[in-house]
């Protein structure tokens, strides 16, 4: 099993009229995802000048936990509302830390 950990930063962006649908949507991701196996942490973000956008900034002990997470019925569903309100794809930077 991988053992490196695997740090998630995942932009989304919807219109004006729409963002608090947004974050209502990825608070909602919050909680059941940080209770998912082999998270570190996930964190939520909105940008103070434009609050259709948000950040998801997570950490996950490794790949293997990450893919599990993306299987999960909540990010599932989640992403899918997402998809319905975003106005540009997400933008999903999986990185490993340089030591």
């Amino acid at each position: 099993m991988e053992t490196k950990v695997v740090n998630v930063v995942a932009h989304m962006e919807t219109s004006p009229d729409k963002a608090n649908q947004l974050v209502q949507v990825c608070l909602g991701l919050v909680e059941p995802s940080r209770k998912d196996p082999g998270c570190i942490s996930y964190e939520l973000f909105q940008d103070k000048q434009h609050p259709g956008k948000v950040t998801f900034i997570e950490k996950w002990e490794n790949q293997e936990a990450l893919d599990a997470h993306l299987k999960t019925p909540h990010l599932v569903n989640g992403l899918n509302a997402i998809g319905a309100l975003a106005t540009k794809p997400a933008e999903v930077l999986i990185l490993n830390k340089l030591e």
